[in-house]
């Protein structure tokens, strides 16, 4: 039987860096999609734009990723996953309810009111419906379950009405949550750029509060 040909430590080492290399191009096209995608949105941003500015042909954008669909799904996949992390670390800490709720509305509205936005509006209205359905899922998982985890312990706790009560499941709190936060996103948007930089963190934590405060205790006397 023919021995399979040994590679020389050489080839190890340059199919080694030129995995590295296609790794790196591979972030840097995510990178430069994330910018452009929450910049103009999905419709605005075409192939060609991402490869100019990622110092790349068509064709070569293509080898990583099928069409700018399989791309935004990527660079979607990404920003959900870092989300993800930073607001399971906040439903973990060891703060009240409300505390842990209001930080999940500031640093939603400081960090991601632009980018929240346009994805949720892509997400909804620009991708086929297999895409969506998987953008979907992945939005469960990365928003609704952190927050609804906190707003399940308000209801452990009985700080909160159960759906016997009157009140409402865990999960229905999570989305009231973020519809509520949609809105403040839109004045995030509208609002944030004009203030002076120094104030910022200290108005979307102001709003932050107000949010909490409304979604908790409403509005009537």
């Amino acid at each position: 039987m023919k021995k399979p040909a040994r590679r020389s430590p050489r080839e190890g080492q340059t199919r080694i860096v030129r995995e590295e290399e296609s790794e790196e191009t591979r972030r840097l096209i995510l990178q430069v999609a994330q910018q452009l995608f929450m910049e103009y949105g999905y419709r605005a941003v075409t192939t060609r734009q991402i490869a100019d500015a990622c110092g790349l042909t068509q064709p070569a954008l293509y080898h990583y990723f099928a069409d700018k669909e399989a791309l935004y799904l990527a660079m979607a996949r990404e920003e959900l996953a870092r989300l993800k992390g930073v607001l399971e670390r906040i439903a973990r800490r060891s703060e009240p309810v409300s505390e842990r709720l209001r930080r999940l509305a500031s640093y939603l509205l400081t960090t991601t009111r632009h980018d929240l936005a346009l994805m949720l509006h892509d997400i909804r209205y620009e991708l086929s419906a297999e895409v969506r359905a998987q953008l979907h899922t992945l939005f469960e998982e990365s928003l609704i379950a952190p927050i609804a985890a906190v707003f399940n312990e308000g209801l452990e706790q009985g700080l909160l009405r159960s759906p016997s009560e009157g009140g409402v499941d865990a999960r229905m709190a999570a989305y009231l949550f973020m519809s509520l936060m949609s809105r403040f996103v839109v004045w995030g948007r509208e609002t944030l750029p004009a203030v002076a930089e120094n104030r910022r963190e200290t108005l979307a934590s102001e709003q932050a509060a107000l949010l909490v405060r409304v979604l908790l205790y409403g509005l009537a006397r």
